[in-house]
């Protein structure tokens, strides 16, 4: 019985023992298998997180640049000058005075003698205007030409006057005039048509 015994215990102890090396074994299994899990979950988070880095600036709205305020103007520039233009305007002649000579009074159809203070030579032509209206020409006066015997004369300034024949006669005067027949009573002035403009005035009794 005592052998039987030993026998049983130490088949017990062997039992043991062998049950005790299968447990320490099933840990390491599940020890290692645990750690390989791990590893595994590390992996996978880590290729998770490039992805996402990756995504993010896929993700974000493109940036625009803020558009450029336009450069202020100084406010010491200097403006360039405005140049203004005005139509040219033709002079004005004034007119110079014309000496008369004559009694106070000339009747229509008498004559009178124009001088020119400047001596300047000019034409024959002369226009007569009432004193009131100047700028109203009455009547051409030609004066006399030497070796015309139908001057001096005068004619109403109209509309048919260009086909008048007026002689190529200059000279720095004087000139012998004639007052139009029929001319009333007033005074009127006599001006050059001719040369720089001299102007005098005579009364027609």
């Amino acid at each position: 019985m005592p052998d039987l015994q030993e026998d049983l215990r130490a088949l017990a102890d062997r039992r043991a023992g062998e049950s005790t090396g299968d447990f320490d074994s099933v840990l390491t299994t599940a020890d290692t298998r645990r750690r390989r899990r791990t590893a595994g979950l590390a992996v996978v988070g880590a290729a998770v997180v490039v992805a996402a880095v990756a995504v993010v600036p896929a993700l974000r709205p493109a940036q625009t640049q803020p558009p450029v305020a336009a450069s202020p103007v100084p406010t010491n520039a200097v403006a360039p000058p405005r140049v203004s233009v005005q139509p040219s305007e033709r002079p004005v002649q004034k007119a110079g005075p014309l000496v008369l000579t004559s009694a106070k009074a000339v009747a229509p159809g008498g004559q009178f003698v124009a001088s020119f203070p400047d001596r300047k030579i000019r034409g024959v032509i002369y226009s007569l205007a009432s004193a009131a209206k100047p700028d109203v020409p009455l009547y051409t006066l030609l004066a006399e030409v030497p070796g015309d015997s139908t001057t001096p004369t005068s004619w109403k300034v109209t509309t048919s006057e260009a086909g008048i024949g007026v002689p190529a006669y200059t000279s720095a005067g004087p000139h012998t005039l004639a007052v139009p027949k029929g001319l009333a009573a007033g005074s009127y002035q006599v001006c050059t048509l001719s040369g720089p403009r001299l102007c005098g005035l005579l009364t027609v009794k």
